[in-house]
């Protein structure tokens, strides 16, 4: 019990701004486990703001500015720099783990025209569907733990955690069919193909770079879920 206390403590000291402490050993053991938790946090302040706007009758773009800003507070800074290696990644299609801080005033201005893009995205996506941005928060993290436990090494995680990141992709997965129904296979399919493209990268990081690859992959996923949420939007309104 202490030690999955200790891991709770782990994961939100290590994926969130919260100034906790960090176990080394003990604590790490169930820390993946644990931060899909840092998503539903993310989603319930995204969500209170949207209904904040909702309420108050906030200019669209005021509202999809402030969800960019409510992951990049509450990750302490960590989605940023996600943010910045997955743009960064583009234009050669691989990850460069270093390139970030080699070129930072590059990295900035990509991470701004894919903030410009996140706005875009989902201020052109009905209230209706709207909500299904917040799942994307959990699943991301969820699917990173997953990718991290099964598929390297350095992630020094119990066997425990697989079966329990599986149980929370169930229920997120039954929450969103019981929600949304069909409008989200789409949503759920990219996810997937991410999951699936981020294999490879995860079996040959080393156990020094995979803190990076996990906030590049997490913000991957999300981009992706936002972009196909905005997609089936779009495809609605045809």
């Amino acid at each position: 019990m202490i030690n999955v206390f200790k891991s709770i403590v782990n994961a939100f000291s290590a994926y969130s701004f919260a100034p906790l402490p960090y176990y080394e050993e003990d604590g790490d053991r169930y820390r993946l486990a644990f931060v899909p938790f840092v998503g539903a946090i993310i989603s319930v302040v995204c969500y209170g703001w949207f209904m904040l706007g909702w309420f108050r009758y906030f200019n669209d773009v005021v509202v999809a500015l402030g969800m960019i800003l409510v992951p990049i507070i509450i990750t302490g800074g960590r989605h940023v720099l996600g943010l910045i290696a997955f743009v960064d990644s583009v234009p050669t299609y691989k990850y460069r783990f270093s390139s970030w801080s080699q070129s930072r005033d590059r990295g900035v201005l990509r991470f701004l025209i894919t903030a410009t893009i996140w706005v875009i995205a989902m201020v052109n996506t009905y209230d209706y569907i709207f909500p299904i941005i917040f799942y994307g928060f959990v699943l991301s993290r969820i699917l990173m733990g997953l990718l991290s436990t099964s598929f390297n090494d350095g992630s020094n995680q119990s066997k425990a955690v697989i079966p329990i990141l599986i149980l929370e992709l169930l229920y997120v997965i039954f929450c969103l069919q019981d929600e949304f129904e069909n409008l989200v296979i789409a949503p759920l399919f990219v996810a997937l193909i991410v999951f699936c493209l981020f294999i490879r990268q995860f079996r040959r990081c080393t156990a020094e770079n995979l803190g990076l690859l996990e906030d590049d992959f997490v913000v991957t996923a999300e981009t992706a879920w936002i972009f196909s949420v905005a997609m089936v939007n779009l495809v609605r309104s045809l």
